[in-house]
């Protein structure tokens, strides 16, 4: 099983914080293992999120598009895009021991 992350880094407009958080809680995230959300300074935040495989990833970018326009007006641009954007496969990984 090749598991795969994806990071995707938003840049939220003054005024709308609580209801991007309110936007990304309420995605459906039932194809990855796990998801977590990360606020940065100045309005950013950035998602994590870990796939069993490829595939679950692609899958996710399409309904992903959906709820991406949704949420546009609540956003700014990075250039073109209103994401900043990358995925990988897992190489290494550290799980911390069951007690």
């Amino acid at each position: 099983m090749t598991k795969t992350m994806t990071v995707v880094k938003f840049k939220v407009k003054s005024g709308f914080d609580n209801d991007f958080v309110d936007a990304m809680k309420n995605y459906d995230y039932s194809k990855t293992n796990f998801w977590r959300l990360i606020t940065l300074d100045n309005g950013h935040y950035v998602s994590i999120s870990e796939y069993d495989n490829i595939e679950d990833t692609g899958d996710d970018e399409v309904s992903g598009l959906d709820w991406l326009d949704s949420v546009s007006h609540m956003l700014e641009y990075f250039g073109e895009s209103r994401t900043d954007a990358l995925s990988g496969i897992i190489i290494a990984d550290y799980d911390k021991p069951a007690n």
